[in-house]
Order: structure tokens, then sequence, then C-alpha cells
């Protein structure tokens, strides 16, 4: 009887190591498997972090492409409005000059 107790108790301290074992085992499973997808929403993350840098990018050179378009639209109208002198106002330009000449 006591040896069966004894060998009841032998069992159940390996029965009881396995068990530790299996749940080392399965707490690394978990671990690496905690890890990998930590990695993985890691690098989505900077995924998509970098795809909206390029976006907000790619806008931000727009937006500066269309100011300087306007800018250089205006300023070809001024140079424009400087280099095409109406023909009047030439006309009196040139008489004003002419009269102070004579004079």
């Amino acid at each position: 009887m006591a040896k069966d107790a004894l060998l009841k108790i032998i069992e159940a301290e390996e029965e009881a190591d396995t068990m530790v074992k299996r749940a080392k085992d399965e707490a690394k499973n978990l671990v690496n498997l905690a890890e990998n997808k930590s990695k993985s929403r890691l690098e989505e993350t900077i995924l998509s972090a970098k795809k909206e840098c390029e976006r907000l990018r790619v806008q931000a050179q727009e937006d500066i492409k269309s100011e300087l378009d306007d800018i250089s639209n205006t300023s070809k109208e001024r140079c424009k409005e400087i280099v095409d002198i109406p023909q009047v106002k030439f006309d009196a330009a040139k008489k004003i000059l002419i009269e102070r000449i004579v004079k």
C-alpha cells in the first residue's frame, strides 16, 4: 500500500512536471506569437505613416507649385503692362518729351 501510494506520488510529480513543461512551452509560444504580431503591426503602422508622409509631401509640392504659378502669372501680367504701353500713352509721352526738348 505504501508502495502504491509512493508510485502514485511519483506519477503525480511526473505529470506535474509534464504539465509545467507544457505550460512553459505554451507561454513561450504565446510570447513569440505576441512579438510577431507586435512586429507586424509596427511594420504596418510605419508603412502607413510613410504613405501618409508621401501623400502630404506631394500635396505640399502641388500647393507650392500652384502658388508659384500664380505668382509667375501675376508677374508676367505686370511686366506686360509695363512693357506694353498703349499707343495713346506713348504718343502723349513723346509729345511731352518733344515739347521739353523744343523749349
